[in-house]
């Protein structure tokens, strides 16, 4: 306590620019993106594959279909959001429609490119194939960042009563503890040895 004490206001001026930094770069606004893969599914449909003479080659046929979806969850708008699949979906579907732009690589991997995303909106993208396989997502990127692919789960609905009331609480004791600590340290600065 006496070396606090002492040499106080020293350690409150080597504090001072961490806490600047904090506040002008630390909690500045950033596009941050997640990715996950809700569902999928496959279904065996009860149809005979048939080749153009009309021999059946199957009995019957697979379908399969992946829902994938794609959050901006930073305070900032994230730019050139790239998903880019193993080989070219069958069939592809997004949600809200939107525009895109798809581009195939030399080695047959496929791009599908989004202009932008703001903050908090997402993209819903369904991918189906039939009698063949799936392609991997193998990385979604933007110009900001790479999304991080998270696992989903489902909770039960909260009143938003309740979020604002555990929202204000939170704020009340964040405040609290901040000036208990500066009460703390204008203590151990002022409070001089004889």
């Amino acid at each position: 306590m006496e070396f606090i004490s002492t040499y106080g206001k020293e350690i409150v001026s080597l504090l001072v620019p961490f806490i600047t930094w904090f506040l002008n770069v630390g909690i500045k606004p950033r596009a941050k993106l997640i990715w996950t893969n809700p569902h999928a599914f496959i279904f065996l449909v009860q149809e005979p594959l048939r080749d153009v003479e009309g021999n059946i080659l199957r009995p019957m046929q697979r379908v399969e279909t992946a829902s994938i979806k794609v959050i901006n969850i930073g305070r900032d708008t994230a730019n050139k959001i790239e998903l880019i699949f193993n080989w070219q979906p069958q069939h592809i579907n997004s949600w809200p429609v939107r525009s895109y732009e798809q581009k195939i690589d030399q080695d047959g991997r496929c791009t599908l490119i989004f202009d932008n995303l703001s903050p908090r909106e997402e993209i819903g993208i369904e991918i189906m194939s039939i009698n063949i396989d799936l392609p991997a997502l193998l990385l979604v990127r933007s110009a900001e960042c790479t999304a991080k692919n998270v696992a989903l789960s489902w909770f039960q609905f909260v009143p938003l009563w309740r979020i604002n009331l555990a929202r204000g609480l939170i704020l009340i004791g964040f405040s609290t503890t901040i000036y208990w600590v500066i009460s703390l340290i204008q203590f151990l600065v002022l409070k001089t040895p004889h």
